[in-house]
């Protein structure tokens, strides 16, 4: 099993946006791509990948989703309906304080929160990080990325917190979905 956390330091907290403009809604649009690139394969879910967008914008930062590949049911890969999918959740979760869909959770938590919930070490993906290929990465890492604007100081100060590893793929900097993406095709190919 291995984990993505993508924080997103804009993004709304409540289901009060549009599906028809994900970039103004505080670019829900780089979560939607961020959850394709991690959970889908060519034909089918990955199962033994737990994707989570950690929410930090207005009215209510900060909101944790949890999308299970293992369990998660009715989730397609295109941005309009994964946004929807998120959209469904939240909303059902401002409503009624559950999750609408099985392998979907949301929650009221932060970065600590999140951090303190996990038994694997956290990798963090940083400009100052040493060169992937120099790593030995951990059999069920928690990959741990920026959207647009990155990981603040802050962030990366608690992350060190936790006997995180940081890990850079090079110089060129990269969308959340791309690296997501190469990181599972470096871990697939592991022996």
């Amino acid at each position: 099993m291995r984990e993505f956390l993508l924080l997103m330091n804009r993004t709304r907290t409540d289901s009060n946006f549009s599906v028809e403009n994900l970039s103004e809604n505080g670019r829900i649009d780089i979560g939607c791509r961020f959850i394709n690139s991690t959970l889908f394969n060519s034909y089918s879910l990955r199962r033994d990948v737990v994707t989570h967008l950690l929410l930090r914008g207005p009215p209510k930062p900060p909101l944790h989703i949890e999308i299970d590949g293992r369990n998660v049911r009715g989730l397609h890969p295109d941005e309009r309906s994964i946004a929807g999918y998120i959209k469904k959740n939240i909303k059902s979760f401002e409503d009624r304080n559950v999750s609408a869909n099985i392998g979907v959770a949301v929650r009221r938590e932060g970065l600590e929160d999140f951090l303190d919930s996990r038994r694997a070490k956290p990798v963090l993906l940083h400009e100052s990080g040493d060169d992937i290929s120099d790593i030995e990465l951990p059999d069920e890492p928690v990959f741990i990325l920026g959207d647009h604007k990155g990981v603040s100081l802050e962030d990366v100060e608690i992350i060190d917190k936790y006997d995180s590893t940081k890990i850079s793929l090079g110089e060129t900097p990269y969308q959340a979905q791309q690296v997501s993406s190469f990181l599972n095709i470096f871990m697939d190919r592991r022996p």
